[in-house]
């Protein structure tokens, strides 16, 4: 009897001390392994909690527990609950094995519950140094085949000799990558997390980074340009919706960039088109949760935010060459009514003197909204009136939507039919998937990526301008794909693709499901369903448009310009910001937007000016002209609802204040084309922040209502009603009003300071050290491209300046490639500016010659100037000595010859 007792009470301490353990009610007990989980649940700050239910519905203790993650609340309001144990994820097989560009690792999933019900158990990891500042890292199902996103992107034929990442993995408590930057050890990428889940449809991922410093990320509304960390999530997903906060909209861009603590930048892209949402943690740490495909990262290591940028392009694809008539400016609006209207506001800018080199026409020129008709009462005469616009030197651009109408007599439709070119119901039937859109009654959804249906596109465009309009490019619109029903007139299949386990935090998904005002999930395209390709579609869109004008124009450069986007659509074409409002906030969001699409490699960008839905105010407008005309993309389009806005339909005042800034942005076009050729062979930007030139300086990682033109050029716009001032950041360097040389105090350098704006002034800065190319406006490009050109040179505190100027003759295809330009030199050193030819492959046939030379920052005032050893009259030249602005006016410096001018004291 004594020994039953014996062996009940041990059995009975056993379970106190096991129950001790597992409530962690710290009895001084030691296990001979200690509990990982317990420790981390323990110790786990809230801000580092990877949320184990992000889930909409269903959460609970009991749903937690169920997928063998922690409960607990949290002490902040925005803290997940249910968190991760750190123990979910994966194991290492076996030792790495060694690759001709780095090393393969098999892993093996971790047993805990079954989250989705589709585990993948098997992954192979692959590593490839492809560069010395890019490396690969994919993740993927090691006995299944998965969609992969099929565009091109660079790769290497052997492994970095000297990388500047060092790649690391480790085990304990399950497998994670560690990189840490090679020069100064900094971790740049780090998934020794919990969590690390790959499903059949839900994939998790998260790292940490190494300061607060995080852009990029879209497309979206976002406040600020650098990441709210407040366990802020963004939802990735093509979708036709108002830009408004928070929610994903119509282009689909897996990448961010960190600025270090010590000023280095590094960049990470996943390439992968499912949807997705990505949450910043604020312990800097980021989660993604991917609903398909594969892991697909590429890390780019700088070490400058340009760098970053340089390399991204280096792997996608850099930037189209925009024709030079592009840069000019552009007017449009929904619905004109029909062509007198559309004639007169085109003739009012004429009238007066208003730089105009692009008119547009909505889909209000169609007939009942089908693409490649023309609307036979209220636009009758449109091809004579482009014949017209022509005739002045302006050029036309139509729009096209994504879909068909569904009608046997129309040809667009049957002959699309007839090559089997529209998006099928689903894999199971030939039936084509109809929808709503624009056009009366059924419309069907033609397959962009496939050859049938672009060889069908290009056929219709080519046709169309041929026996109808003699247009200059195209806008594709509503690519999303927008659907102005939910999925298909027949509805959705309620299967795993239309209604998946886990939703992202998208907006539009109130039902449940990936379709609402899209196509079915499970809709079948060649080669795939529409769950993986939906947000290629506006990419598929342009690169067919972008072929199409490659036949119509097999001489001139091809302009289009998309909606929806994705990584390395702007080798295709040029992007808008949407269906912005004619609110203060939105000429906010929109340099925001604007900086950010320079991340992702899209320097031809803009928002429309003066606001697209609702009624401006002519404050508003000119304002939005003034900030408008130092968009990269400046265009003024408005809606069918909303008043008028070209900037002649208001007061005389604010005519002359558009044509005014107009005319300087016409001025400045050679230094903005010259930034597009950098783009389109270096991948570097054109609009930028100044965090970008100056990523050591705290207070430039702030900014974000500035911006600056290459490295160089600094706008402060004014964005608020009734201001007269603006504050505006000047880091330490020299800094010179674009207008008139003056420089800004010595004093007000690495500072904010509050700048003079009344009504009919933008300012507008020059940087130390630069030379920016100019030429003397005209009201198109056709005549500003035959008129003198001038420098401006800005000095800096070494009496230092470079600058460049590429030179084409405007639209010829490819001519970087067909070595069909000029290249030119300028350099400022010991009083002396060289004017030097790089190239001259390309002779422009006005006799183009530089005129009025702006030297701003002379330390003195100069005795005597020559000009190819000739010493100058005293009236060619003046002095300003309170400014220290030398101007040299009346020259004949001929464009393709070396010059020198200096100046002595």
């Amino acid at each position: 009897m004594g020994k039953l007792v014996w062996v009940v009470v041990s059995i009975c301490v056993l379970m106190v001390f096991a129950l001790a353990l597992g409530l962690g009610l710290g009895l001084g007990l030691q296990s001979d392994e200690p509990d990982v989980d317990q420790d981390y649940f323990l110790s786990v700050r809230d801000e580092e909690r990877i949320d184990c239910y992000p889930d909409d519905e269903g959460k609970s203790i009991e749903a937690c527990e169920g997928r063998g993650c922690f409960w607990k609340e949290p002490v902040e309001d925005l803290a997940p609950e249910c968190f991760h144990p750190p123990t979910h994820g994966y194991d290492l097989v076996s030792i790495p094995e060694d690759t001709e560009l780095g090393w393969s690792a098999s892993l093996e999933l971790r047993e805990r519950p079954e989250r989705y019900q589709r585990d993948v158990i098997n992954l192979k990891l692959d590593v490839e140094m492809q560069t010395t500042n890019r490396m690969r890292f994919k993740f993927s199902d090691a006995d299944n085949d998965r969609f992969e996103v099929p565009i091109p992107v660079a790769s290497s034929s052997s492994k970095a000799s000297n990388p500047a990442y060092n790649v690391q993995y480790g085990t304990d408590p399950t497998f994670g990558l560690k990189i840490t930057r090679t020069s100064t050890g900094t971790v740049v990428f780090d998934s020794r997390l919990p969590g690390f889940t790959f499903d059949d449809q839900f994939l998790q991922i998260s790292t940490r980074f190494p300061t607060a410093n995080i852009y990029g990320f879209g497309e979206h509304i976002h406040e600020r340009y650098r990441h709210d960390l407040n366990w802020k999530t963004w939802g990735i997903f093509s979708r036709d919706t108002l830009p408004l906060e928070d929610r994903n909209l119509y282009g689909h861009h897996p990448f961010y960039l960190c600025v270090e603590k010590d000023g280095n930048a590094h960049g990470l892209f996943l390439l992968n088109s499912n949807a997705m949402d990505v949450t910043l943690l604020p312990g800097q740490i980021l989660t993604y949760r991917v609903i398909g495909g594969v892991l697909d990262f590429y890390l780019f290591m700088g070490p400058s935010p340009e760098n970053v940028v340089q390399q991204y392009l280096e792997l996608i694809g850099r930037p189209v060459m925009p024709p030079y008539w592009a840069l000019g400016f552009h007017l449009s609006k929904w619905d004109y009514g029909n062509l007198t209207v559309m004639r007169d506001v085109v003739e009012s800018m004429r009238a007066n003197d208003m730089p105009h080199d692009v008119q547009y026409a909505d889909i209000d020129y169609m007939d009942e909204q089908r693409s490649f008709t023309v609307d036979p009462i209220n636009y009758v005469g449109l091809g004579e009136f482009i014949d017209d616009v022509h005739a002045h030197g302006q050029r036309f651009i139509i729009i096209l939507d994504h879909t068909i109408a569904k009608m046997e007599t129309y040809e667009p439709y049957t002959r699309g039919h007839e090559l089997d070119v529209f998006i099928k119901y689903n894999s199971d039937t030939n039936e084509e998937l109809i929808g709503r859109m624009w056009p009366p009654g059924d419309n069907v959804f033609p397959d962009y990526m496939h050859e049938s249906g672009i060889n069908w596109w290009t056929e219709q465009c080519h046709q169309f301008h041929n026996t109808s309009l003699d247009f200059d490019a195209l806008w594709v619109d509503m690519n999303e794909p927008s659907n102005m029903i939910d999925g298909s007139v027949n509805g959705c299949g309620e299967d795993r693709w239309n209604r998946p386990p886990y939703l992202p935090k998208l907006y539009k998904v109130f039902s449940g499901t990936l379709y609402e005002e899209t196509l079915c999930m499970d809709s079948d395209h060649h080669g795939s369903t529409h769950y993986n390709v939906h947000s290629l579609y506006g990419h598929s869109h342009a690169k067919a448009t972008h072929r199409a004008l490659e036949k119509i124009f097999p001489d001139k450069r091809s302009f289009v310009l998309t909606r929806s986007n994705f990584p390395s659509t702007s080798r295709y074409a040029g992007h808008w910001l949407g269906d912005n409002k004619s609110q203060w906030v939105h000429m906010r969001w929109s340099v925001i937007g604007m900086i950010e699409f320079g991340l992702f490699g899209f320097p031809f960008i803009g928002a429309d000016i003066c606001g697209f839905i609702d009624d401006t105010t002519e404050e508003m407008c000119q304002r939005w002209m003034q900030l408008g005309a130092f968009y990269p993309f400046a265009r003024n389009h408005n809606a069918r609802d909303a008043i008028p806005q070209h900037p002649t339909v208001f007061s005389e005042t604010m005519t002359n204040v558009s044509r005014d800034i107009l005319l300087h942005r016409y001025t400045l076009i050679p230094f903005l084309y010259t930034l597009f050729y950098e783009a389109n062979t270096q991948g570097s930007t054109v609009v930028r922040s100044l965090m970008h030139e100056f990523p050591s300086n705290v207070e430039a990682l702030h900014v974000e209502e500035q911006f600056l033109w290459g490295p160089s050029l600094l706008i402060t716009p004014v964005m608020k009603e009734a201001d007269v001032t603006v504050r505006g950041y000047f880091p330490d360097v020299r800094w010179y009003s674009y207008y008139s040389g003056e420089e800004l105090p010595e004093y007000e350098r690495g500072t904010w300071v509050t700048l003079s704006a009344p009504l009919d002034f933008i300012p507008v800065h020059v940087r130390g050290g630069y030379i920016l190319p100019t030429q003397e406006p005209a009201n198109t490009t056709v005549y500003s491209r035959r008129n003198p050109l001038g420098l401006i040179v800005a000095l800096n505190d070494e009496q230092r300046a470079a600058g460049n100027l590429y030179w084409d003759d405007g639209e010829s295809r490819d001519p970087v490639d067909n070595g069909a330009y000029s290249l030119l030199e300028f350099t400022v050193n010991q009083r002396r500016l060289s004017m030097s030819v790089i190239r001259d492959s390309y002779v422009p046939p006005d006799n183009l010659a530089f005129s009025l030379i702006k030297v701003f920052g002379l330390d003195s005032a100069p005795s005597s100037i020559e000009v190819d050893s000739v010493t100058l009259s005293a009236d060619s030249y003046t002095f300003d000595a309170d400014l220290k602005v030398l101007i040299i006016e009346d020259q004949t410096l001929a464009m393709l010859e070396d010059h020198i001018i200096s100046w002595n004291n």
